[in-house]
C-alpha cells in the first residue's frame, strides 16, 4: 500500500506525514478501509511530549496542516472537540450498500416474462400489512395472460400484442372494458383502485347488467356506542327501533355486513352476479331516529347505573370489604390432610408450602438426600448442596487426575475448583458448559483418595498429596485432637464476653493469646470460633483451609481449621509465624469475617514500643525462661506473662506432648513449679490462687476455667481455701528421702539461686 501524497509546506507535509504515521500505527489491525480517528488535543499531546514543545501552538501548526490535506484527513467537532478521521488507505469513505441490482425486482417485473397458463402460480407485488387483511392487487399484465382480462387494443402506429402470450383458444369479446385504463383513471382521482375494482363488472356482461349493478349510496352508520350492562333498558329500546325500521330478517343478515365492511373480500375484480336492487337498503329517517333513540337511553342508563354504584359505597364501605373478604375466603382452596411419618414425626403436606418449610424444612430436605443416597442406579449424583445426573457427568481419566494433582503440588497450596478449570482446561465461567464441568470435577476428585476437599461453601478448594503441612510440626494431630478434647466434653466458656447472636451478627470475635497459642500458633475450636468460621460443606470433611489476611502488615497466612470428632476436639494452627513477629503472650486480637467465605481478617490494638522480661520457652534446653522483648500491642495484664508478677513460671518443666495430655498431670507439676509452699518436706503443702493456676496451665496447654475447676473437684488431693475464695490447696503424697540427698538439694538450690541473682 502506497503512502499518500501530502500537500502544504514542506513543514506541513512532514507535520501531516507525522500524524498519518501515528494515526495508522494506531489502527495498524484495523481493516484497510475502517476509520481511526483521534483528537486534536491527543495528537499535540504526544508531539509536544516528543520534540519539548509547547502543546497548544503544536495544536495550531496540527490543525493548520492537516487542513492543508482534508483529501486524507476528515475534520469533525463535536462540542468543541476537534478530531480528525483517516485510514491505512489514505481516505475514509464511508460503507454504502449497492441495491442497484434487486432480486425482488427481477422477480416482480421480468424484462421477458413467461407465458402463465395458472394464475395461482403468479406473486404479487402487493405486500399487506401483518396486522390487517387487505385484498392483495395483481398486476394487469399477469390477468391478462391468464386471460381473466381482455388484451390492450392496439393504438395506431403500434403493433399488435404478440400472440405467443395468449393462451390458445382464447378470444377477448369486444364489449369487454378496459381495466388497465380504470386504474389509471383511479390513481389520478386518487381513490383506492380495490374498491372500484370490487364493483365494476365482469367482462363480457352487457351494458344492462352494468347499470343494474351500479353501486347503491353508502348507508351512514351510527357512531360507536357503550352500552352498559341494564339489560331491562336496552331490550325495549332495541325492539322500538327494529318495530320502526320492519326489515326482514333474512334481508337483514345479507345487507349488514356489505354495508359495515370497510374492505371487500374479494382479493381479484372477478365477475360476480350483481345483488338484485330490491336487497339494497338506504338509511330511512325513522332508522336514524331509532338510533339516537338508542344511544340517549343507553347514556341515561349508563350514568344511573354510575350514581346507584358511587351511591353504595359511599355508604357502606366496611360492608363491602368484608363482603370481600367473605368472598375471598370461600373461594380458597383447602388443601386435604396428607400426614407422612418421619422421624416420629407426623408432617401434614396439605399445609401452605412457607409454612410446612418454616417447620420440617430441614426433616425433608434430609429425608431427600438420604433417599438420593440410597438410589441403587444413582441417577443422580450428589456434591455437597449440589446435585447433577449422573448420565451427564463429564469423564476424567487417570492422565486428568495425574494433572490436576501435579498443578496442585506445583502451586504449593490448596487451589480452587475453578483455578484449575480455568488454567488446566481454559474453562470459564461465561461458557455454557462451565456448572457442568465443575460439578463433574468436584464429584469425581471427591471419590479419589490422593485429594481431600478442603473448600467451604462457596468457595471449593482443593488439596493433594505430597502439599507440605499447614502449621506447626511441633505438635502432631493427634496430641491437639486430645489435648482439646475437653471442649467437646463440655467444659467452654467462651462465649461469656461476646455471645454467639453478637458474634453471627457482627461477624467479629475479640480474644486474648495464651502462652501455649501464642507458642504453637494454634487456636483452641471453641464455640466463639466455631461461630464466627464456616461450617463444614460434606458429612465426612475433616478440615478445611481459610486464609487469614493481615491489613496491617499486608500479608497473608494459610490456615487449617480441623473440625471435632467423636471424642478430639478441633482447632486452627497456621499462625505461629503471624503471632511470633507481631504479638506477645497476653495479646488482644480480633478476627473478622470478609466478603469472601473462606478469607478472613487478624487485627490488633497497637501502641508505642515497650520493653519488658516476657517468659520465652528456649528449645536448645527445653525450658522456660524470661528475656527481654519490646512489643507493639495491647495486653491483658492478667495474662501477660512477665517476670515481675509470675517469676516462678521459670520453674515449669517443658512436658513431651503425651503428658500434657493428662490435665490431672499438668495441674499437678504447675502446683509444685510455681505454687506457694505452705507445708514441709516431710509434708508438703502448696497454695495458688485459681487466676495464677489458668495462666500457668495455660503455658503447658490450653484449657478453659470450667476444666480446671472440675480438675480441682475430681481429687482429693485438691481443696478449696475456706478463708480465701478462689484460691485452693494442693497435698501430695510425701516422698521419704535420705539426708545425704537433702543436703545436695540445699546445695544445688543455693548455687542455683546465687547464679540467677549473678
Amino acid at each position: 500500500m502506497s503512502a499518500p501524497t501530502f500537500n502544504g509546506t514542506a513543514e506541513q507535509q512532514h507535520l501531516a506525514a507525522e500524524v498519518f504515521r501515528l494515526m495508522t500505527a494506531q489502527g495498524a489491525m484495523f481493516a484497510a478501509d475502517a476509520p481511526i480517528t483521534q483528537t486534536l488535543t491527543n495528537l499535540a499531546d504526544f508531539l509536544a511530549a516528543q520534540q519539548q514543545r509547547d502543546s497548544g501552538k503544536g495544536a495550531q501548526e496540527i490543525d493548520a496542516a492537516l487542513q492543508e490535506n482534508a483529501q486524507i484527513f476528515a475534520r469533525q467537532e463535536d462540542d468543541g472537540e476537534i478530531s480528525y478521521v483517516t485510514s491505512r488507505q489514505g481516505a475514509y469513505q464511508e460503507r454504502r450498500e449497492d441495491r442497484s441490482h434487486s432480486f425482488r425486482e427481477r422477480l416482480y417485473e421480468p424484462e421477458e416474462p413467461l407465458p402463465v397458463d395458472d394464475i395461482s402460480v403468479v406473486v404479487s407485488t402487493s405486500r399487506p400489512a401483518l396486522t390487517t387483511v387487505e385484498p392483495v392487487f395483481i398486476s394487469d399484465y399477469w390477468q391478462q395472460q391468464a386471460g381473466l382480462l381482455p388484451m390492450p387494443p392496439a393504438e395506431e402506429g403500434e403493433a399488435a400484442a404478440e400472440p405467443g402470450f395468449a393462451p390458445t383458444g382464447w378470444s377477448a369479446p369486444e364489449s369487454a372494458p378496459s381495466a388497465f385504463a380504470e386504474a389509471e383513471a383511479a390513481e389520478e382521482e386518487q381513490v383506492p383502485a380495490f374498491s372500484e375494482r370490487a364493483a365494476a363488472p365482469a367482462p363480457g356482461v352487457p351494458e344492462q347488467a352494468e347499470a343494474e349493478a351500479a353501486p347503491a349510496e353508502p348507508v351512514p352508520t351510527p357512531p360507536p356506542m357503550e352500552v352498559p350492562p341494564v339489560e331491562p333498558t336496552f331490550i325495549e329500546v332495541e325492539a322500538e327501533a327494529e318495530a320502526v325500521a320492519e326489515p326482514e330478517p333474512e334481508e337483514t343478515e345479507e345487507v349488514v355486513p356489505a354495508v359495515m365492511e370497510a374492505t371487500p373480500e374479494v382479493a381479484t375484480p372477478i365477475a360476480t352476479e350483481p345483488a338484485p336492487p330490491e336487497e339494497t337498503t338506504e338509511a330511512t329517517p325513522e332508522v336514524e331516529e331509532a338510533a339516537e333513540v338508542v344511544g340517549e337511553a343507553t347514556e341515561v342508563a349508563a350514568a344511573e347505573a354510575e350514581e346507584e354504584i358511587v351511591e353504595a359505597v359511599e355508604a357502606e364501605p366496611a360492608e363491602a370489604v368484608s363482603e370481600a373478604e367473605e368472598v375471598a375466603a370461600a373461594e380458597a382452596v383447602e388443601l386435604p390432610e396428607t400426614m407422612i411419618k418421619l422421624n416420629d414425626t407426623s408432617i401434614n403436606l396439605g399445609q401452605p408450602v412457607p409454612q410446612l418449610m418454616a417447620e420440617h424444612g430441614k426433616e425433608l430436605a434430609a429425608a431427600l438426600v438420604n433417599s438420593i443416597d440410597k438410589d441403587p442406579l444413582q441417577q443422580i449424583a450428589r456434591f455437597g448442596r449440589d446435585f447433577f445426573t449422573t448420565s451427564d457427568l463429564v469423564n476424567l481419566g487417570k492422565n486428568d487426575l495425574r494433572r490436576i494433582r501435579e498443578y496442585i503440588v506445583e502451586v504449593g497450596e490448596p487451589v480452587l475448583d475453578t483455578a484449575i478449570i480455568a488454567d488446566l482446561y481454559y474453562n470459564s465461567p461465561r461458557q455454557s458448559s462451565f456448572e457442568g464441568f465443575r460439578f463433574s470435577l468436584n464429584y469425581r476428585l471427591s471419590r479419589e483418595k490422593d485429594f481431600d476437599f478442603v473448600g467451604v461453601d462457596g468457595a471449593y478448594l482443593w488439596s493433594a498429596r505430597g502439599l507440605p503441612t499447614i502449621g506447626s510440626k511441633r505438635v502432631k494431630a493427634g496430641e491437639m485432637g486430645q489435648i482439646t478434647s475437653y471442649l467437646v466434653e463440655g467444659y467452654d466458656d467462651s462465649l461469656e464476653q461476646q455471645s454467639a447472636e453478637a458474634i453471627e451478627e457482627t461477624g467479629v470475635l475479640n480474644r486474648k493469646l495464651t502462652f501455649f497459642e501464642w507458642e504453637y500458633g494454634v487456636l483452641p475450636l471453641d464455640t466463639s470460633l466455631a461461630t464466627l468460621l464456616p461450617k463444614p460443606l460434606l458429612d465426612s470433611q475433616r478440615s478445611v483451609v481459610l486464609r487469614f489476611e493481615s491489613p496491617q502488615h499486608y500479608t497473608t497466612h494459610p490456615v487449617e481449621v480441623r473440625y471435632p470428632t467423636g471424642n478430639r476436639g478441633g482447632w486452627l494452627q497456621g499462625l505461629e509465624e503471624f503471632f511470633h513477629e507481631h504479638l506477645i503472650p497476653g495479646a488482644l486480637i480480633t478476627l473478622a469475617r470478609t466478603e469472601e467465605p473462606n478469607v478472613f481478617t487478624i487485627t490488633y490494638e497497637e501502641m508505642e514500643g515497650t520493653e519488658d522480661r516476657i517468659l520465652t520457652l528456649d528449645e536448645k534446653k527445653n525450658k522456660f525462661a524470661f528475656a527481654n522483648v519490646t512489643y507493639t500491642c495491647e495486653v491483658d495484664t492478667d495474662q501477660f506473662p512477665s517476670q515481675q508478677k509470675f517469676g516462678k513460671f521459670k520453674n515449669l518443666k517443658s512436658l513431651p506432648m503425651n503428658e500434657r495430655r493428662k490435665g490431672d498431670v499438668v495441674l499437678q507439676h504447675v502446683f509444685v513449679a510455681t505454687g506457694e509452699q505452705v507445708g514441709t518436706r516431710s509434708d508438703p503443702l502448696y497454695w495458688m490462687s485459681l487466676d495464677d493456676l489458668y495462666v500457668a496451665f495455660n503455658v503447658l496447654r490450653p484449657a478453659a476455667r470450667p476444666y480446671l475447676e472440675s480438675l480441682l473437684a475430681s481429687d482429693d488431693i485438691f481443696s478449696p481455701d475456706e478463708s480465701t475464695p478462689g484460691t485452693y490447696y494442693y497435698k501430695p503424697e510425701p516422698e521419704p528421702e535420705d539426708e545425704e540427698e537433702e543436703e545436695e538439694d540445699i546445695l544445688m538450690s543455693g548455687t542455683y539461686d546465687d547464679e540467677d541473682e549473678y
